[in-house]
């Protein structure tokens, strides 16, 4: 009778051996190695040999990794075909992008425009390859999308906005919509979006990501309701706007050279010989500056996403101005509600100030 694997001892190493981690690693170093792993590998940055192959391998090994259930029966019996998430492993770009507000998040910003980039440059890296095939012709690379793509992702982008202006306004319609009285409305629409917010900040990102929406909320809805709803000035709110777009169009622009400074420096100390200690901590380095590039485009994408959604429902002409008014106010508090959720406090414990009509 075969012995089976412990915690200590798996029967098998090959998940642990692919994210150079020990057996015996807590959830956090499993994470941490599998982030950069990811980074490392990932396809539109790594085009040797075998490294969509590895991706996808520490994908799946991660995926088992970081489950408790599917751990211990990893360690206990080894790999298995019947040892996989319920549903099968998860295609790795998706596994990537949930590490930025997964599904949670879907309603309410939906695809970041990060992923579906990774997959165009990936089909035209695809399409050049078949055509140098036979060809003694250095590959070109990949040199951006093309006018094609970009109007494809710029219809898409379109579709999104409109989708997301939909899900808004469903949120909106309990405060908005009410058959009770204002306060009766917006006590249960307050109520539910604490509740939402509470769920939401446990995601990966999910606090950051909160923070980012409500600052959009609350800007675009004070910019409608101006003096009258008992705000500064639109004026002041559209200069107030501007400053953050360039502050935050700035910081996605550090973060970008701040990748690129690192990478060289990796490149120049494996010209000279670096020892691998050190050549590992500038990689630790260049995985964690990514990863804060990758946040800070995303996040950057997002605010531009909800800024159009955001005035496709406040500035339809079409809607009596009382309903556009209601649907600030429900705004407003859903910014307010986002933008102070608290990691180590309830955000049902919240107490909402906003200023009344």
């Amino acid at each position: 009778m075969p012995a089976f694997g412990t915690d200590e001892k798996p029967a098998d190493t090959s998940y642990y051996d692919l994210l150079n981690v020990e057996p015996t690693a807590d959830a956090a170093k499993i994470k941490k190695a599998y982030r950069i792993l990811a980074i490392k590998y990932h396809p539109d940055k790594n085009k040797e040999p075998g490294a969509e192959e590895k991706f996808k391998d520490i994908g799946e090994a991660y995926q088992v990794l970081s489950d408790p259930q599917l751990r211990a029966a990893y360690n206990k019996y080894g790999k298995d075909n019947d040892l996989a998430p319920e549903g099968g492993f998860a295609d790795p770009q998706e596994y990537f992008q949930q590490m930025f507000g997964g599904d949670a998040f879907r309603g309410i910003i939906g695809d970041l425009t990060m992923g579906s980039m990774f997959a165009e440059a990936q089909e035209s890296e695809m399409q050049e390859e078949e055509e140098a095939a036979g060809d003694d012709k250095k590959k070109k690379k990949y040199a951006g999308p093309s006018k094609e793509q970009m109007e494809k992702m710029q219809e898409q982008q379109r579709e999104r906005v409109k989708k997301l202006a939909e899900n808004l306004l469903h949120k909106l319609s309990l405060y908005t919509d009410g058959q009770t009285n204002d306060e009766q409305s917006a006590a249960a629409f307050e109520e539910q979006v604490k509740v939402e917010a509470e769920k939401l900040k446990q995601e990966s990102y999910g606090l950051e990501l909160l923070h980012s929406i409500g600052l959009v909320y609350s800007s675009k809805s004070k910019q409608y309701l101006g003096m009258k709803g008992g705000e500064l000035p639109r004026v002041f709110q559209s200069l107030k706007e501007k400053k953050h777009i360039m502050g935050e169009l700035w910081s996605t622009l550090k973060s970008a050279m701040a990748v690129q400074s690192t990478v060289e420096l990796i490149q120049k100390a494996e010209t000279q010989g670096l020892d691998q200690a050190e050549q590992l901590k500038l990689e630790e380095d260049a995985t964690n500056k990514m990863y804060a590039a990758i946040w800070q485009s995303s996040k950057f994408d997002v605010e531009q996403t909800l800024r159009q959604v955001c005035d496709m429902v406040l500035l339809d002409k079409s809607i009596p101005q009382n309903i556009r008014r209601k649907r600030a106010e429900a705004l407003r508090l859903v910014g307010y509600i986002y933008k102070h959720a608290e990691a180590d406090k309830p955000v049902t414990d919240l107490l909402v100030k906003t200023k009344k009509r």
